[in-house]
């Protein structure tokens, strides 16, 4: 169990975080200069809260009203920085055993990782993927209460981070760990994380499961954080079972994904994502005519560029699905949306 509350005031800077996760891996996810990797420095005890108190797993680590602050150096907590900090006059196999001297917990982890073959190189030897595991094999080898994890995929390549996040899951589940990653990338918010907490200039804009934050954003600001792209305002005019009703100013009804805390009468934009497009017209799905402007095929999807309501909008299909969408660039075409895929964001709430 994490518990996170803390408040500091920097230069041109007000701080203001707190959540609460039970989740294995938990995001912080937001845009460069928000305040993730000050929040780490924080549970590890680099930086110090004005105001505030930081649990880990029960145990206080920080607490300005009972005058609590541990050390680093007490806190158990393993740290990879985005940059790996390994000792470069040190072997891999010292760099590990730096942490602890426990042999068998070595043995275990560099099995896992499978860097058997690079325990005598030194830092400079070896590939960033390779001291990237070698930074997790040292970071694991404390038995951390949290492992606290800073952008560590940036600087890698895709399908050396796919490998990397098979092995960080691996990792992560043999030793029951409760980690924080921090990262700007929402694909790996979706494939590593069980919780995720939005910040937005030092503050927390919303929290939760990844796909129920992606799908039900708080307001258009976190929208756009996330990703969105394609607004249309309107209002909410019926709420059915398994999907709401929009409005739009030029009279045309969409059917939107369901949203408990919206009503009828009220204001919001519907967001049309790029996979929205269904295979066939249903009770859930709205029926568009767009002008189709582009089509760009490659061996994975098919992006299709139309008009709609003088916007543009990019939509992704599947390779071996576009022969079931056919469609002619500079003339119009009938879709069909999902309303699943077309989610519902409040106009009143703001950052």
């Amino acid at each position: 169990m994490i518990n996170f509350h803390a408040e500091k005031e920097l230069k041109n800077f007000s701080y203001r975080v707190s959540f609460k996760s039970e989740a294995q891996i938990t995001a912080l996810f937001a845009p460069s200069g928000s305040g993730k990797t000050l929040t780490l420095q924080m549970i590890a005890g680099l930086q110090k809260p004005d105001r505030g108190e930081i649990e880990v797993n029960g145990k206080v680590l920080f607490c300005s009203q009972r005058g609590v602050n541990l050390p680093p150096q007490k806190r158990n907590v393993g740290y990879l920085f985005q940059d790996y900090a390994l000792f470069p006059h040190m072997t891999v196999k010292e760099n590990i055993l730096f942490a602890s001297k426990d042999k068998k917990l070595f043995t275990e982890i560099v099995e896992l990782l499978e860097i058997a073959d690079i325990l005598e190189k030194y830092p400079e030897q070896i590939s960033g993927g390779q001291k990237q595991r070698v930074a997790l094999a040292r970071a694991i080898m404390r038995r951390p209460e949290v492992l606290l994890l800073d952008e560590p995929f940036s600087a890698l390549h895709k399908e050396l981070k796919e490998s990397l996040y098979r092995e960080l899951l691996s990792i992560i589940k043999q030793f029951d760990q409760k980690a924080i990653l921090v990262t700007h990338d929402f694909e790996e918010v979706l494939k590593l994380s069980q919780k995720v907490v939005i910040l937005n200039r030092g503050k927390t804009v919303q929290e939760g499961t990844p796909v129920n934050v992606f799908m039900n954003p708080c307001n258009l600001k976190a929208a756009k954080l996330l990703g969105h792209s394609n607004f249309f305002k309107g209002k909410i005019i019926s709420c059915k079972e398994n999907f709401s009703e929009v409005m739009l100013k030029s009279g045309i009804k969409l059917k939107c994904r369901k949203r408990n805390d919206v009503k009828i009468g009220d204001s919001v934009f519907a967001s049309i994502l790029p996979y929205s497009l269904a295979l066939s017209p249903s009770a859930e799905s709205t029926r568009l005519t767009v002008l189709v402007k582009k089509i760009n095929r490659d061996m994975r999807f098919t992006r299709i560029n139309v008009e709609f309501e003088k916007e543009n909008i990019e939509f992704f299909i599947p390779s071996s699905l576009s022969p079931n969408f056919i469609m002619e660039e500079g003339r119009t075409a009938t879709i069909y949306l999902s309303a699943d895929f077309v989610p519902v964001i409040p106009v009143v709430r703001t950052i």
